[in-house]
Formats: C-alpha cells, sequence, structure tokens
C-alpha cells in the first residue's frame, strides 16, 4: 500500500507534518504518531501545529521532543488528514512551494496538491492509515505512538459508533489496547468530561435549535457571544456539533459557528443517506459521506440557511 511513500519517509531526515486548521484528534494523533516513529529512527521531525486545536484530543497527544526545525530546514514537508491545500492556512503557500512533498489522508473530497499523494478513502481515520504505515515499515508501535493513533480513531469514529468502522478498524483497536494504551481514560476526556462552560452553552445551543426542511434537518448557530457567556474557547465545543444530529427524526444536522475575519464555518452531519461530502462540495467543501463542512463569507446566518435549504430539499427520498 506505501511502497511509494516509505522510501520517501527513509530517504529524508529532517521532517515538518502539517494539519488542517482547527485540528482534532486525527490531524494531531496520526502527525504526532509519525513525528515519534520517525523520531525513532534518527530522524529529526516537527508538527507545525495552527491555532485553535481541539482541547480535549490536544491535552491527551504525546508530542515527544519537538526540534525547532523551520521549514526551509526540512528535506520532506508531510500534510496529514488535510483534504485541500487551502485548509493548511497560513502554511500553505511555503508547503506548496516546497520541492519535496506527501499527503497521507482518508476524505473522499481529497484534492491533490502534494507531489507524493497516499489517500485510501475507506480507511475510518488518517490515524489507522498511520497504523498501517507503520505496520508496513516494521516499526515498533511504542505506548506513546499507540496512545496517538488511538487518539485519532476514536475521534474519527465517535467513540466506534459512526459507518466508518470497519473489522480491521476494531483490530487496530485492539492491537493499540494490547500496547497498553490508557484507552478508558482517553474515551473518558474525549467524551464524557466536560467543563461547567460547555454545558453553558449547550444550554444555549438547546435553546436556539431550530429545525427545518419540514422537519428533515436541524441547524444550531453558535456566535462570539455564546461563547463569552459560556466562558469557553471554540476549541472546547467539539461536541455541540452533533446536538442537531440527535433530534429524532433528523436526518441532517447543520452546526455554524462564526470565526474571525467574517468566516461562517458550516459542519454537516448525516444519519442515514444524505451525501453531505457532496452537498458541502457545492458551497466549495468537502469531508465525508456522514461528516463534512464547508465555510461562507459575507453572508448572513439567514442567507446560509436558506442556500442550505434549497440544496437539501434536493436530497429527501421520499
Amino acid at each position: 500500500m506505501f511502497k511509494q511513500l516509505i522510501p520517501i519517509l527513509e530517504n529524508s531526515s529532517k521532517v515538518g507534518m502539517f494539519v488542517h486548521t482547527h485540528p482534532d484528534g486525527d490531524a494531531m494523533g496520526s502527525a504526532y504518531a509519525l513525528s515519534l516513529a520517525l523520531n525513532r529512527m534518527g530522524k529529526r521531525t516537527r508538527v507545525f501545529l495552527p491555532e485553535l486545536p481541539d482541547a480535549q484530543a490536544s491535552a491527551l497527544v504525546v508530542r515527544g521532543d519537538d526540534t525547532s526545525l523551520e521549514i526551509e530546514d526540512c528535506d520532506l514537508l508531510v500534510a496529514l488528514d488535510c483534504a485541500d491545500s487551502q485548509r493548511l492556512d497560513v502554511f500553505k503557500d511555503a508547503f506548496l512551494s516546497h520541492p519535496n512533498t506527501a499527503a497521507i489522508d482518508h476524505h473522499i473530497t481529497h484534492k491533490i496538491f502534494a507531489s507524493s499523494c497516499t489517500v485510501f478513502t475507506a480507511i475510518s481515520s488518517t490515524c489507522e492509515l498511520i497504523y498501517m504505515l507503520l505496520r508496513e515499515m516494521g516499526t515498533e508501535i511504542t505506548r506513546d505512538i499507540a496512545t496517538n493513533i488511538y487518539i485519532g480513531l476514536v475521534t474519527d469514529t465517535g467513540n466506534f459508533k459512526y459507518t466508518n468502522v470497519t473489522g480491521n478498524t476494531l483490530r487496530t483497536a485492539a492491537a493499540l489496547i494490547d500496547v497498553g494504551i490508557d484507552f478508558a481514560r482517553m474515551s473518558r476526556e474525549l467524551f464524557t468530561t466536560k467543563s461547567i462552560g460547555y454545558y453553558n452553552l449547550m444550554r444555549t445551543a438547546l435553546e436556539k435549535l431550530k429545525i427545518i426542511c419540514g422537519g428533515r434537518a436541524a441547524v444550531v448557530y453558535i456566535s462570539d457571544e455564546d461563547l463569552s457567556r459560556a466562558g469557553i474557547t471554540e476549541s472546547e465545543t467539539n461536541g455541540i456539533v452533533t446536538i442537531p444530529g440527535s433530534v429524532e427524526g433528523i436526518e441532517v444536522g447543520v452546526y455554524i459557528r462564526r470565526r474571525k475575519g467574517g468566516e461562517y464555518k458550516i459542519s454537516l452531519r448525516s444519519n442515514e443517506y444524505v451525501d453531505v461530502a457532496e452537498l458541502a462540495a457545492v458551497f466549495g467543501g468537502g469531508g465525508h459521506h456522514h461528516a463534512s463542512g464547508y465555510s461562507v463569507f459575507d453572508k448572513s446566518v439567514d442567507e446560509i440557511v436558506q442556500e442550505l435549504s434549497k440544496e437539501l430539499d434536493k436530497r429527501w427520498r421520499s
């Protein structure tokens, strides 16, 4: 599976790793798992992490000895869990101008932007891909590496309840548990333990929940003021995105979050048949069949919902 990628990694000595904006558990887990593995091979690495990573996942990731490498020092740049060069944000130009780049991803909407591209869309997560890569390379999966891989595995599968879970996903999880990771603590901190601020924001989200499209979709919009009143940052809100889709009878849940610079981030989740990756692509975004997103500028929330509702009305089953 990795005949092209493995020699590229083995022949590099200074590797920089990049992930998408607002990195989640899969992005950070895959980047730091690969970083630790390359360190064990005698290579210098650095993960160039964007701002506002998911708070729960960031607290659990094992970073190791990240070096002071600068991008210009690296003889290889690797993008992980990133479907589009635009999502590299401030690192985009430096990545695209580098002569030796690779991408490792599992998004079905991946747009090729690296000189070497390793994309397998039938895999649950980029972390599952990293596990397969390290096994093929004959690299030891240490407890720290296993911890990072498990973080991505469990977050991108919603604690193993999403449809992207396969038998291989569960076999990978079992192998990681056998290494000795504290999977119970990770699951508890990622999915169960929340701050009081989170529950304050959840109350606001429930009050603002709107049912649209004749009861087939639901939407929640969270503003900067909502976050301020709750006393938390966006990086602590990862569970809020699931609220609209959890309502009985809802097929598509929509979470709208306004970010700095006038950007509205729209996150889409479907429960059964709507392909939200294809839906997001209509608006310039992408992702997975049941979990995708896109960004909008210079429009009101009402305009965003109206446009989205029109597209959704083309996709309902009778």
